[in-house]
């Protein structure tokens, strides 16, 4: 359910109005490595927004600079360092000016201090654009930054846990094992 609109029973002209609404950052980036960083930043504008070439560079431009990348339009995404990757992927998710905005795990594969960097960096975008953000992260210290709610899923069950202060005492053992990071409890790995 996006917006009390039930996805899988929409038309399609209606999941293509509400799509615009939303804006992606894939975990791994999912760049298009074939496209400079400007070409990766105009694809959601030409596949979603008619609007003309010179408005499509206006709002290139300023993402580009928005994600201080000005410099590397005509660069290729593997000529881009990690950091500045999952900052372009910001951008193109940012392109149509979505209201919600879906980031999966944003701070994976990176040190404590570029996660905390990056979860200040996300959250000022939040701020900037007066956006949704739904996080995907098994990273507590990013859940407890950014979150306004935490929910946990376990074994294909959603399980609302609630605020950042709520969840430490949470009754649930599978919150608490995945907490505390204990291997014994409910949760089982294999």
């Amino acid at each position: 359910m996006i917006e009390g609109e039930d996805w899988q029973s929409l038309e399609s002209e209606e999941k293509h109005k509400l799509a615009e609404k939303i804006g992606m950052l894939f975990q791994n980036n999912a760049l298009f490595d074939a496209m400079t960083v400007g070409d990766n930043i105009r694809f959601p504008l030409r596949e979603h927004h008619f609007m003309p070439d010179d408005k499509i560079e206006v709002r290139v431009k300023e993402l580009l600079k928005l994600v201080n990348l000005s410099e590397d339009a005509n660069k290729f995404p593997h000529e881009l360092s990690g950091g500045m990757q999952r900052r372009l992927g910001i951008a193109r998710a940012l392109a149509l000016s979505p209201e919600i905005v879906f980031y999966d795990d944003p701070t994976a594969g990176q040190d404590p201090v570029q996660s905390d960097a990056m979860a200040d960096y996300i959250l000022e975008l939040k701020n900037k654009f007066n956006t949704t953000l739904i996080v995907v992260t098994c990273d507590l210290n990013v859940a407890y930054k950014m979150a306004g709610r935490i929910l946990m899923v376990v074994d294909d069950e959603v399980l609302e846990v609630g605020n950042p202060e709520t969840i430490k005492t949470h009754p649930d053992p599978r919150v608490q094992q995945f907490i505390h990071g204990r291997v014994d409890g409910p949760i089982k790995y294999s």
